[in-house]
């Protein structure tokens, strides 16, 4: 696939809707709908981006951003945020690059990415128990 044709396809990422979750918990609210994705907020201080885009791999990524307003979301922050806009039955990912390629625009903030055409990471679990 030629990257202007990825380019021009990133660029109408509407496709992201039909992943997002159409029925929202009672404490999550949607605030804003872009192109790409839309931002929520949990009355539990939460605040979610959730976006698609179709990388030079030519798969397309859901991305969410999970933040707070003082501190890091916790563990069990992350969990349900994944569950709901993620899902359960799909596989998520943090990255920690090498430091030159580190970006830090908020301090509060963690992301999460899954990728929407198939799993492209080996299973990591053999040996391991489950949750």
């Amino acid at each position: 696939m030629r990257h202007s044709t990825l380019a021009a396809l990133a660029a109408e990422a509407h496709w992201i809707f039909e992943f997002l979750p159409q029925v929202l918990p009672a404490d999550v609210r949607e605030v804003e709908r872009a192109g790409d994705g839309a931002y929520y907020r949990t009355l539990g201080g939460l605040g979610v981006i959730a976006s698609g885009d179709i990388e030079l791999d030519g798969k397309r990524w859901l991305h969410v951003s999970v933040s707070r307003a003082h501190r890091l979301p916790s563990w069990e922050d992350l969990r349900a945020v994944k569950d709901l806009f993620i899902g359960r039955e799909r596989t998520a990912y943090q990255v920690l690059p090498r430091a030159e390629k580190y970006v830090n625009i908020n301090p509060h903030v963690l992301h999460m990415w899954c990728c929407l055409d198939g799993d492209p990471l080996p299973d990591f679990t053999r040996g391991g128990s489950t949750i």
